[in-house]
């Protein structure tokens, strides 16, 4: 007998990915209820069994598209910890690149993060922020592990340099976004940013 909580769980997502699917293809504001359902193959009614609207579901869609970017971002790396300066930085150029690939794949996901989802309401922007607050927390323990094993400076605030982190990757996604239009190729924004980063958290080897 199928399980009623797992059938439930599944349509569930089967909704979240039917408006993500939409959101990023059209936009929030071009959709609505009736096209989030008829994407999902299930009645306007059917929706409300699960969402109250759609800035309901909204929440559930941004807490699945910054789980993708993560994946995407993050890699097969994980969470292990580089053992050196050279690995560290090398680790984030290959983030860096990886914003490019997510742009070029995922352009309307990038998009509503980075431009979209600020001008829609407070609530839209307490989740986006909620969710970077996490990721920005995953920044602050690398960080406080690179200190440990030397190659950071020891007298690093963990908490900004975790933005500084964060400030990387939003400035490597949103010139992704430009494709060039700013006169920087994405080789040149991986060797600027790689080297800020050394610059502002390496270990002085003198």
């Amino acid at each position: 007998m199928t399980d009623p909580r797992s059938r439930t769980e599944r349509r569930r997502a089967e909704l979240i990915t039917a408006a993500y699917e939409l959101l990023v293809t059209r936009g929030f504001r071009a959709i609505g209820v009736d096209d989030i359902a008829t994407a999902a193959g299930v009645s306007h009614g059917t929706f409300y069994n699960y969402f109250t609207s759609k800035l309901d579901i909204l929440d559930a869609v941004i807490d699945h598209g910054f789980t993708l970017i993560s994946t995407r971002l993050l890699g097969p790396e994980g969470d292990d910890t580089p053992d050196t300066i050279d690995a560290f930085c090398a680790r984030y150029a290959r983030v860096i690149d990886r914003c490019y690939d997510l742009v070029a794949t995922e352009p309307g996901l990038v998009n509503f993060f980075l431009l979209e989802a600020s001008s829609i309401d407070d609530q839209v922007l307490d989740r986006c922020m909620h969710n970077a607050r996490v990721y920005g927390a995953q920044s602050v323990d690398k960080i406080r592990r690179g200190m440990a094993r030397g190659y950071l400076a020891p007298d690093l605030d963990p908490d900004i340099a975790g933005e500084v982190l964060l400030s990387v990757l939003v400035s490597a996604l949103l010139s992704a976004l430009r494709t060039g239009s700013d006169g920087l190729t994405q080789d040149r924004v991986r060797t600027q940013l790689i080297d800020f980063l050394r610059a502002a958290l390496a270990r002085d080897s003198g």
